[in-house]
């Protein structure tokens, strides 16, 4: 209340803006003056926030509790990243919440939380959506600041497992694995807005929560396909394999990422399948369900899309794969591209054994030997087809994933020096991408200037893909090379200054790092192939 007073105060413009917004004209001109890019939208957007909607107009409570809270309210969008984003999810949450003036106070009391919810719906499109049609959520915000930033998969997986044993029924089963994702989701990027969190740590909690949930699908599939088939709970049934590839396997989610699996199996004995289903068929239906589970819609929408297409032969190929097919398969058939995705190849449920089996023969496939000159210079075609196949014109979009030096100049790379020194360097053996940098440093297969150019290139994209799908929940190869939206972005990521200083210093730090890291990845590939 003391922080409202004291805006009403230094700052009485704001208080005369909520007080006189009968006069529209007026109203635009103030709006405008404060930096909204839409008047006419943020006017209709702060009589919704004020008067509340035509059905159901504002109470005399409420109303004299927003007067209060407005020019701090105000003050904290005007600031924002995106102000009339800001304001438009601010005043359908404040419309949303009706007569429940107690979350209005809570906002009064705790100008931390108000910074912190105007931050989210500045920042996060599809944040915003999710906490709009759960506005009770507001108090795990205000418990957000209690919560340990960091959680591990067991701990995710542990209280999952408590949410799960109380769901009645399949269908709250679904909702209650959404939820939990969707809650964890929240949590996340609340913490990733504050900066309580850089990249790498928001990775591997994203990461960290995918498995939680993968690991709680696959243990409903399996209860629901052992009851289909009246096959008892023993070792055999127990022999399927989930493989994360890609950034799943390398610890490296993002917002939006899909999870890509394989799924390998070893039936065991075959005289205890007799009489019973096959064990492909059996295997086949627990992957089936395990999908199901994750990306059926449901009334909390999904968790996450699956991507499979990584399996041997591709969609052409079955979707479980026995471990000796697995293997035959990646000896006699197995093309260079599927030897790189292999690099990503993270086991992450199964047996020990076959665990074990497992990691062997992949580690026996990709490290088993070294890189011809030739199978370098495959790669670097297979690079250049990607650039060419989903490039975007440089005068439009910025490129960061498959532009010249973007993204993926520097996992491709890595991932050449991975196959090519990993046989006599297992140190290098490493799905994460800035793991293995660092290790091609320490082995002296990298110079330190070089590495350094890689390292701060890679994780400069990589924090302004993160905000991009932070705000956007979808997959963001490029970046628009727009004042607007460059200015936008470089807010979110923190840049001081005068808007158009902002945008130019943003795209300068894109172009000197893009440079480097093409510079970097030109000699490298040059060097190989003589």
């Amino acid at each position: 209340a003391s922080e409202a007073q004291r805006q009403r105060d230094e700052r009485p413009e704001l208080a005369a803006l909520i007080e006189e917004l009968e006069d529209e004209t007026g109203s635009h001109a103030r709006l405008g003056a404060l930096g909204f890019r839409d008047p006419a939208a943020a006017y209709r957007d702060l009589r919704l926030l004020r008067d509340g909607p035509p059905h159901a107009p504002a109470w005399a409570r409420r109303r004299q509790a927003l007067t209060r809270l407005a020019p701090s309210l105000l003050a904290e969008i005007a600031g924002s990243a995106a102000p009339d984003r800001a304001l438009r999810h601010m005043a359908t949450f404040i419309s949303t919440i009706g007569a429940r003036t107690s979350y209005l106070h809570l906002l009064l009391e705790n100008p931390g939380i108000m910074r912190l919810l105007v931050q989210l719906f500045a920042t996060s499109e599809f944040l915003s959506a999710f906490f709009l049609r759960h506005p009770e959520l507001l108090d795990s915000l205000v418990r957000a600041d209690l919560v340990r930033t960091m959680r591990s998969a067991e701990e995710f997986a542990a209280e999952l497992g408590m949410r799960l044993a109380a769901a009645p029924d399949r269908e709250a089963e679904l909702d209650t694995l959404r939820r939990f994702r969707h809650e964890e989701f929240l949590r996340i990027g609340v913490h990733d807005i504050q900066g309580a969190l850089c990249p790498d740590e928001v990775a591997r909690q994203l990461t960290a929560l995918a498995e939680a949930c993968l690991s709680a699908a696959f243990t409903l599939a399996q209860r629901e396909v052992l009851a289909r088939y009246a096959i008892p709970l023993a070792p055999p049934t127990e022999g399927l394999a989930v493989v994360g590839m890609g950034k799943l396997g390398g610890a490296e989610l993002s917002y939006a990422s899909d999870l890509d699996l394989l799924f390998i199996y070893d039936a065991g004995v075959p005289d205890w399948w007799s009489g019973r289903s096959v064990p492909h068929e059996y295997f086949t239906r627990v992957a089936q369900r395990t999908m199901s589970f994750l990306q059926t819609p449901t009334r909390e929408g999904i968790a996450y899309h699956i991507d499979t297409r990584l399996r041997p032969s591709g969609n052409q190929g079955p979707l479980v794969s026995a471990l000796d097919s697995f293997g035959d398969y990646h000896e006699r058939s197995a093309q260079l591209w599927e030897r790189q995705a292999l690099i990503k190849a993270r086991v992450l449920s199964g047996a020990v054994a076959l665990r074990e089996q497992l990691e062997a023969v992949i580690a026996r496939f990709v490290y088993g030997r070294g890189l011809a000159a030739d199978e370098v210079a495959e790669i670097a075609r297979m690079r250049a087809r990607i650039a060419q196949e989903r490039g975007t014109a440089d005068d439009v979009a910025i490129a960061i994933k498959t532009g010249r030096g973007g993204l993926i100049d520097v996992e491709f790379l890595v991932q050449m020096l991975q196959l090519r020194h990993g046989h006599a360097h297992p140190s290098l053996r490493t799905p994460t991408t800035r793991l293995a940098l660092a290790q091609l440093e320490t082995c002296g297969l990298l110079p330190p200037e070089d590495a350094r150019a890689l390292a701060q290139g890679y994780a400069f994209q990589r924090a302004l893909e993160s905000r991009l799908r932070l705000e956007r929940d979808q997959p963001v190869e490029a970046v628009e090379d727009d004042p607007e939206v460059l200015t936008a972005l470089a807010r979110r990521l923190g840049y001081g200054g005068a808007d158009a200083e902002v945008s130019g210093a943003i795209r300068a730090d894109l172009a000197r790092h893009r440079a480097a890291i093409r510079a970097v990845y030109d000699r490298h590939f040059a060097v190989v192939q003589g």
